[in-house]
């Protein structure tokens, strides 16, 4: 098989692999609603006090999270946009790949663009295999603003911050240092956990620049200026210190540590076992060996000594994990997605690392990596195979595929848009069924049979009735 017969073949097959794991998240955005969970809430306080209001009233009593406040302070419902639900998880996988698609760009701006493509396609794939939950992910708003969407804006701004270093001096490298912390302030505005993830990478790469290259780093010292500042506004809101205290599970240090520990242990279990992380680094070695040629205009990006990369990679998951243990007294899905993406990213970045290393040995392995010999055909047909098998392992494409196969999804939709009906109808009192089928891929969350219930309460004085109550459950499907 010739060399190009085996690129056009690499090519058709992440692509193929990319829709996998693209389209079915677009599908089901299409049978998306809001949440029962805080969207409702969101938006009565919004329609009745005012969109700034509503920023003053969270903030003061709830969160200090300025940015992903205005967000969800505007979701569709109060525009009376009740469909608007259904494109906003398409909104952000898409703006996931957009935003991966950038950082790789910037990392292989010398590669082909084939590459470039092929590179973002499958480290789509593997971060949504990898998932820990869809729901919280990209169909729960109020976690994709608070979670999903600072995480895309932080992919996006380590693009800009390495486009910086290359531009030259004049206007647009002026421009690009103030959108970088337009970008920074909106990241700490939107999540503490965002929040600890950006610190530590500008400290460390701040801290490399310094100790290992005896340079300060003006761009990445203001940049932490910034964050500190951002962060100041975060934690001096009136309203953390009431949304801590609301948790009985909070402050015990010794059990955050053990359960940070357990959630460190399933993230990179599921990563390395579920997901085709392993064969995908085979395919990632010839591209690392071209990063890390002399003549790379990325090289630099690669000199962290090894063990130093290591120990920020394992130190940026345990801070990821640590506060919500700690804070809320479990790591949930939406902390877990982020600690797993970072440590697929973090994964790439250690392997490129120790490719470099292992080119500056003067062995057998480091002539043949310097001289770029392909991989044998038989290896990177079964690393090929090995990444489509991994399809059998994801519980998170398996559950979007079988929402999906099953009709659960479809029905889901059908019977939540009868309820918005029924909600939109005049009454005192609204009595609600539940709804037969709860996918997980979907749903978070449903009102109570008890009115007094803070859901319950939001959807009745959003649809202004006294009263809105579930029914009993008889037999739920999830």
């Amino acid at each position: 098989m010739t060399h190009s017969r085996i690129n056009w073949l690499a090519a058709v097959t992440a692509f193929v692999l990319f829709l996998i794991a693209y389209v079915p998240l677009l599908v089901l955005s299409s049978h998306n609603h809001p949440s029962a969970a805080d969207d409702y809430c969101f938006a009565d306080t919004a329609t009745r006090y005012g969109f700034w209001q509503a920023q003053i009233y969270y903030y003061n009593g709830w969160t200090g999270r300025y940015f992903s406040n205005m967000l969800v302070h505007g979701n569709p419902l109060v525009w009376g946009w009740y469909d608007g639900f259904r494109l906003i998880p398409a909104l952000a996988v898409t703006g996931l790949v957009a935003s991966l698609y950038s950082l790789v760009s910037e990392i292989l701006r010398e590669q082909a663009l084939r590459t470039r493509l092929i590179s973002t396609g499958l480290l789509f794939y593997a971060v949504i295999l990898g998932m820990h939950s869809t729901v919280e992910g990209f169909f729960w708003t109020a976690a994709v603003a608070s979670y999903t969407i600072p995480t895309i804006l932080t992919l996006y701004l380590l693009a800009v911050l390495l486009r910086w270093y290359r531009l030259p001096s004049g206007t647009i490298k002026t421009l690009t240092t103030v959108w970088a912390a337009v970008l920074i302030f909106a990241i700490v505005g939107s999540g503490e956990t965002n929040l600890i993830l950006l610190l530590l990478i500008l400290l460390a790469a701040g801290a490399y620049r310094l100790f290992f290259l005896r340079t300060f780093d003006w761009l990445l010292a203001g940049m932490v200026v910034v964050t500190l500042l951002s962060a100041w506004l975060v934690f001096r809101a009136p309203g953390n210190g009431i949304r801590m205290g609301s948790n009985e599970q909070a402050g015990n240090i010794p059990k955050a540590l053990v359960d940070t520990a357990r959630w460190l242990g399933v993230v990179l279990m599921t990563s390395v076992l579920k997901t085709p992380l392993l064969p995908l680094s085979l395919f990632w070695v010839p591209v690392a060996v071209r990063l890390n040629r002399p003549d790379s205009a990325v090289a630099a990006l690669f000199r962290v000594p090894l063990l130093l990369l290591k120990l920020v990679v394992l130190g940026l998951l345990v801070v990821l994990i640590f506060p919500s243990t700690y804070g809320l007294g479990v790591a949930p899905g939406r902390v877990l997605n982020v600690a797993e993406l970072t440590f697929v990213l973090g994964w790439f970045y250690v392997l490129t690392g120790w490719v470099r290393w292992l080119m500056q040995q003067d062995n057998a392995l480091g002539r043949w990596l310097n001289q770029g010999i392909p991989l044998p055909v038989w290896v990177t047909s079964l690393a090929g195979l090995w990444v489509i098998g991994s399809l059998g392992l994801s519980p998170t494409l398996h559950q979007s595929y079988t929402d999906i196969n099953t009709g659960a999804a479809a029905t889901y939709d059908r019977e939540m848009t009868v309820r918005h009906q029924q909600l939109t109808a005049p009454s005192d009192t609204l009595r609600l069924t539940p709804i037969s089928v709860y996918p997980a891929s979907l749903f978070i969350e449903d009102i109570h049979t008890n009115s007094d219930h803070w859901w319950n309460r939001c959807q009745a004085q959003y649809y202004q009735h006294k009263v809105v109550i579930l029914d009993e459950p008889t037999t739920t499907t999830r």
